[in-house]
This record gives C-alpha cells, structure tokens and sequence, in this order.
C-alpha cells in the first residue's frame, strides 16, 4: 500500500519555521499507519513538493544566497532525523522534497531535491530537480552542467537515479519537471517501476494538466507514479495568509502502470491517495505484453533530433551558474525571455525584430 499524502503547507521564512510543517506531516502520516493497521500494510509514503518548506522563497523572491543561508537544509540534518524517526517507527519508506544545500559540490547554491528515507532512518536516494521555472531560484545540475560530471557523475545515473528496494525500484521527478516526457521516460530506461512526481499548480491542475502529465507518464513508461500534491498552502505562518497562488489545488493520484487511475483526492483538503502497487504484476504484465513500449524503442532515430538540437537549438546554457549564483528573479526572467525569443526565431523562421515584437506585446 502507498500514500500520496496532501499535506498543509506554510511558507517558512526561516529554517526553524520548517518544525511546524514536520510536525504536522508526522501527524498525517501516524494517521494513514493507523488506517493502513486496519486495511493492509503500508510500505510508502510521499510527500509533495513544499511540505517541508513551502514557497515563501519563492513567492517573496528571495535571494537565492539568502535562501542557503535561512531557509535550505543539509541533508542528513535535523529535519531529516525526524522524517526518519517516523520511518523507522513505522516500518516504512519516505519520499521527502526539500531545497538542500551541497557545498561540497559547490557552495552559494541549493538544488530542490527529493530524497527518499528507507524504514531504517537511512537515506537512500537523492535527485536533483532537472528543469526549473522561471520564478524558482534553485540550481539544476545542467546549470553547474561540467562540475557535476566531475563531482556526481558522468552516467545517467548521475542525473536521473533510480533506488532499487525491496518494494520496487523507485525513480522521482519534481513538478516542473513533470511537463517533460524526457524525464519519465530517463527514469524508466534507468529501471524504475515506480516514477514519484509532486506537485503542481492549481490552474493547470483543474485544467487538467496534472492528471494527463501523470498518466501519460505512467502509461508510456509502464510504471506506477504516485503523485502527491497540496492542500490548503500558506503565504507564510499564518493560516491568516493565503498563498499568492492561492491553494495548489489538490487531486492527489496514484496511477497504475496502464495510466489508470487507482486512487484520487477529490478536493483541496488535507487528505491523502491511497492505493496498491503490485510490483510483481508490473514486472509479468511488461514480460507477456506487447503493449510494453520500451524494448522497442529507436534510440538511434531519437538520438539523431536531439545531438542536433544541442547544437542548433538557442536553449539556456548549461554551466551557466558555475562562475555565479542564481541572479534576481527580474535577471532570470529576462534569461528565460531571451531564450524564448531565440528559439520562436529558430522554430518559427522569424526574424529577431519580429520575435520580440511578438514576446513583448505578451
């Protein structure tokens, strides 16, 4: 049995306001066990983004050198001794996102990272958010792109990885990274059975986006993904302060390895998704299937578009934080703008004064 639990989320201002948060996920969490005592035993739970945290980095716009030093934990550290606390009491395995600083790897910077909490309080797996937005002030590992073939790694492994567990071999993404099919689809080719994806914005949650991204993730990939998402979410402290986007929107899912829905919050309150994921009848439906997409797949053909677009598409660079932390967000607006314009010429055979024009009356 899995949880996707829909937590209450407050903006923590500083690292010791992420307590409140903790101390009410614990809470959750006994209260599933206490259910899962009574149903059937559970083995997962995960939590989505911002459940340590929250936004208020974001949503004030922080300094991203700020955010290191008031807000980023160290991993392991004493938010992630609780979390594991209750992973041990429990028997269970904790999937946690929390903007984490590495200065081992390089120092003035955080990556929004998931880990995951195995039921001995050992942590166990470690991804770095890949692609970000526009108003997060985190670091991927493309944007420190050579030093983290130097410091992590240099196989996929190092960029997307995947847990291999007695319940499954897990795989995580995070929010953003959810709107591209690429991610899935690395985690799958690096083994997982179970692709975790938390959280997303409520609008493009009731527009649906949330539910398509998810199942079509879980569908062409042939993977479960469990996809917890928030609840009611807070500015700051203060249950008197809403979020500047409002509450995230709820629908927390799991999601079988058809792309069916097995398990859905159907509102915005603290709640949870529950469901079984059967890991053996996973693995027997990919060996007798041949609606099983991945051993026939034309890695050569799809290796061609993109070696082409690293060299003619006008993306953000990678390495671009190595030499500086991430700018302001105005800064980094106008990166993204920039790029944007580059590639409506490229793509659309426009002329630069004719992207612009186009870009700005947006």
């Amino acid at each position: 049995m899995a949880y996707a639990i829909q937590s209450k989320t407050y903006g923590a201002p500083t690292r010791a306001d992420i307590k409140k948060n903790l101390e009410n996920i614990c809470k959750q969490i006994d209260g599933c066990m206490y259910i899962s005592d009574a149903d059937y035993p559970a083995k997962l739970v995960a939590l989505p983004e911002g459940a340590l945290q929250g936004f208020y980095d974001e949503h004030s716009r922080m300094d991203s050198v700020e955010i290191c030093k008031k807000i980023a934990i160290t991993l392991p550290g004493e938010e992630s001794d609780i979390l594991a606390e209750t992973a041990k009491k429990w028997g269970i395995y904790i999937i946690v996102p929390a903007k984490v600083i590495e200065p081992e790897i390089i120092p003035d910077r955080f990556f929004n990272t998931v880990f995951i909490i195995d039921p001995r309080g050992n942590i166990i797996h470690r991804y770095r958010k890949s692609r970000v937005f526009t108003l997060e002030a985190s670091t991927t590992p493309h944007d420190v792109y050579d030093l983290w073939l130097e410091k992590v790694g240099k196989d996929p492994e190092a960029f997307f990885p995947v847990a291999d567990t007695p319940i499954g071999r897990i795989g995580t993404l995070l929010a953003f990274d959810g709107k591209f099919p690429e991610a899935a689809r690395a985690l799958a080719l690096n083994g997982a059975d179970i692709i975790y994806r938390g959280s997303e914005l409520e609008y493009h949650k009731n527009m649906g986006y949330w539910e398509v991204m998810n199942r079509s993730h879980a569908l062409s990939n042939c993977c479960y993904v469990i996809a917890p998402n928030n609840g009611p979410k807070f500015y700051d402290m203060s249950d008197e302060n809403p979020s500047m986007t409002g509450s995230v929107g709820g629908g927390s899912m799991v999601v079988n390895y058809r792309g069916q829905i097995i398990s859905e919050v159907k509102s915005v309150n603290i709640s949870y998704a529950a469901a079984m994921i059967n890991i053996d009848e996973l693995r027997s439906y990919r060996a007798k299937s041949s609606f099983y997409t991945l051993p026939y797949l034309a890695p050569e053909l799809w290796s061609m578009v993109y070696s082409s677009a690293c060299k003619q598409m006008p993306s953000l660079t990678k390495n671009r934080y190595i030499e500086r932390p991430v700018p302001e967000y105005t800064v980094r607006k106008k990166m993204n703008d920039d790029a944007k314009r580059a590639w409506l010429e490229k793509s659309s055979e426009l002329s630069e004064e004719e992207a612009k024009d186009l870009t700005d009356e947006f």
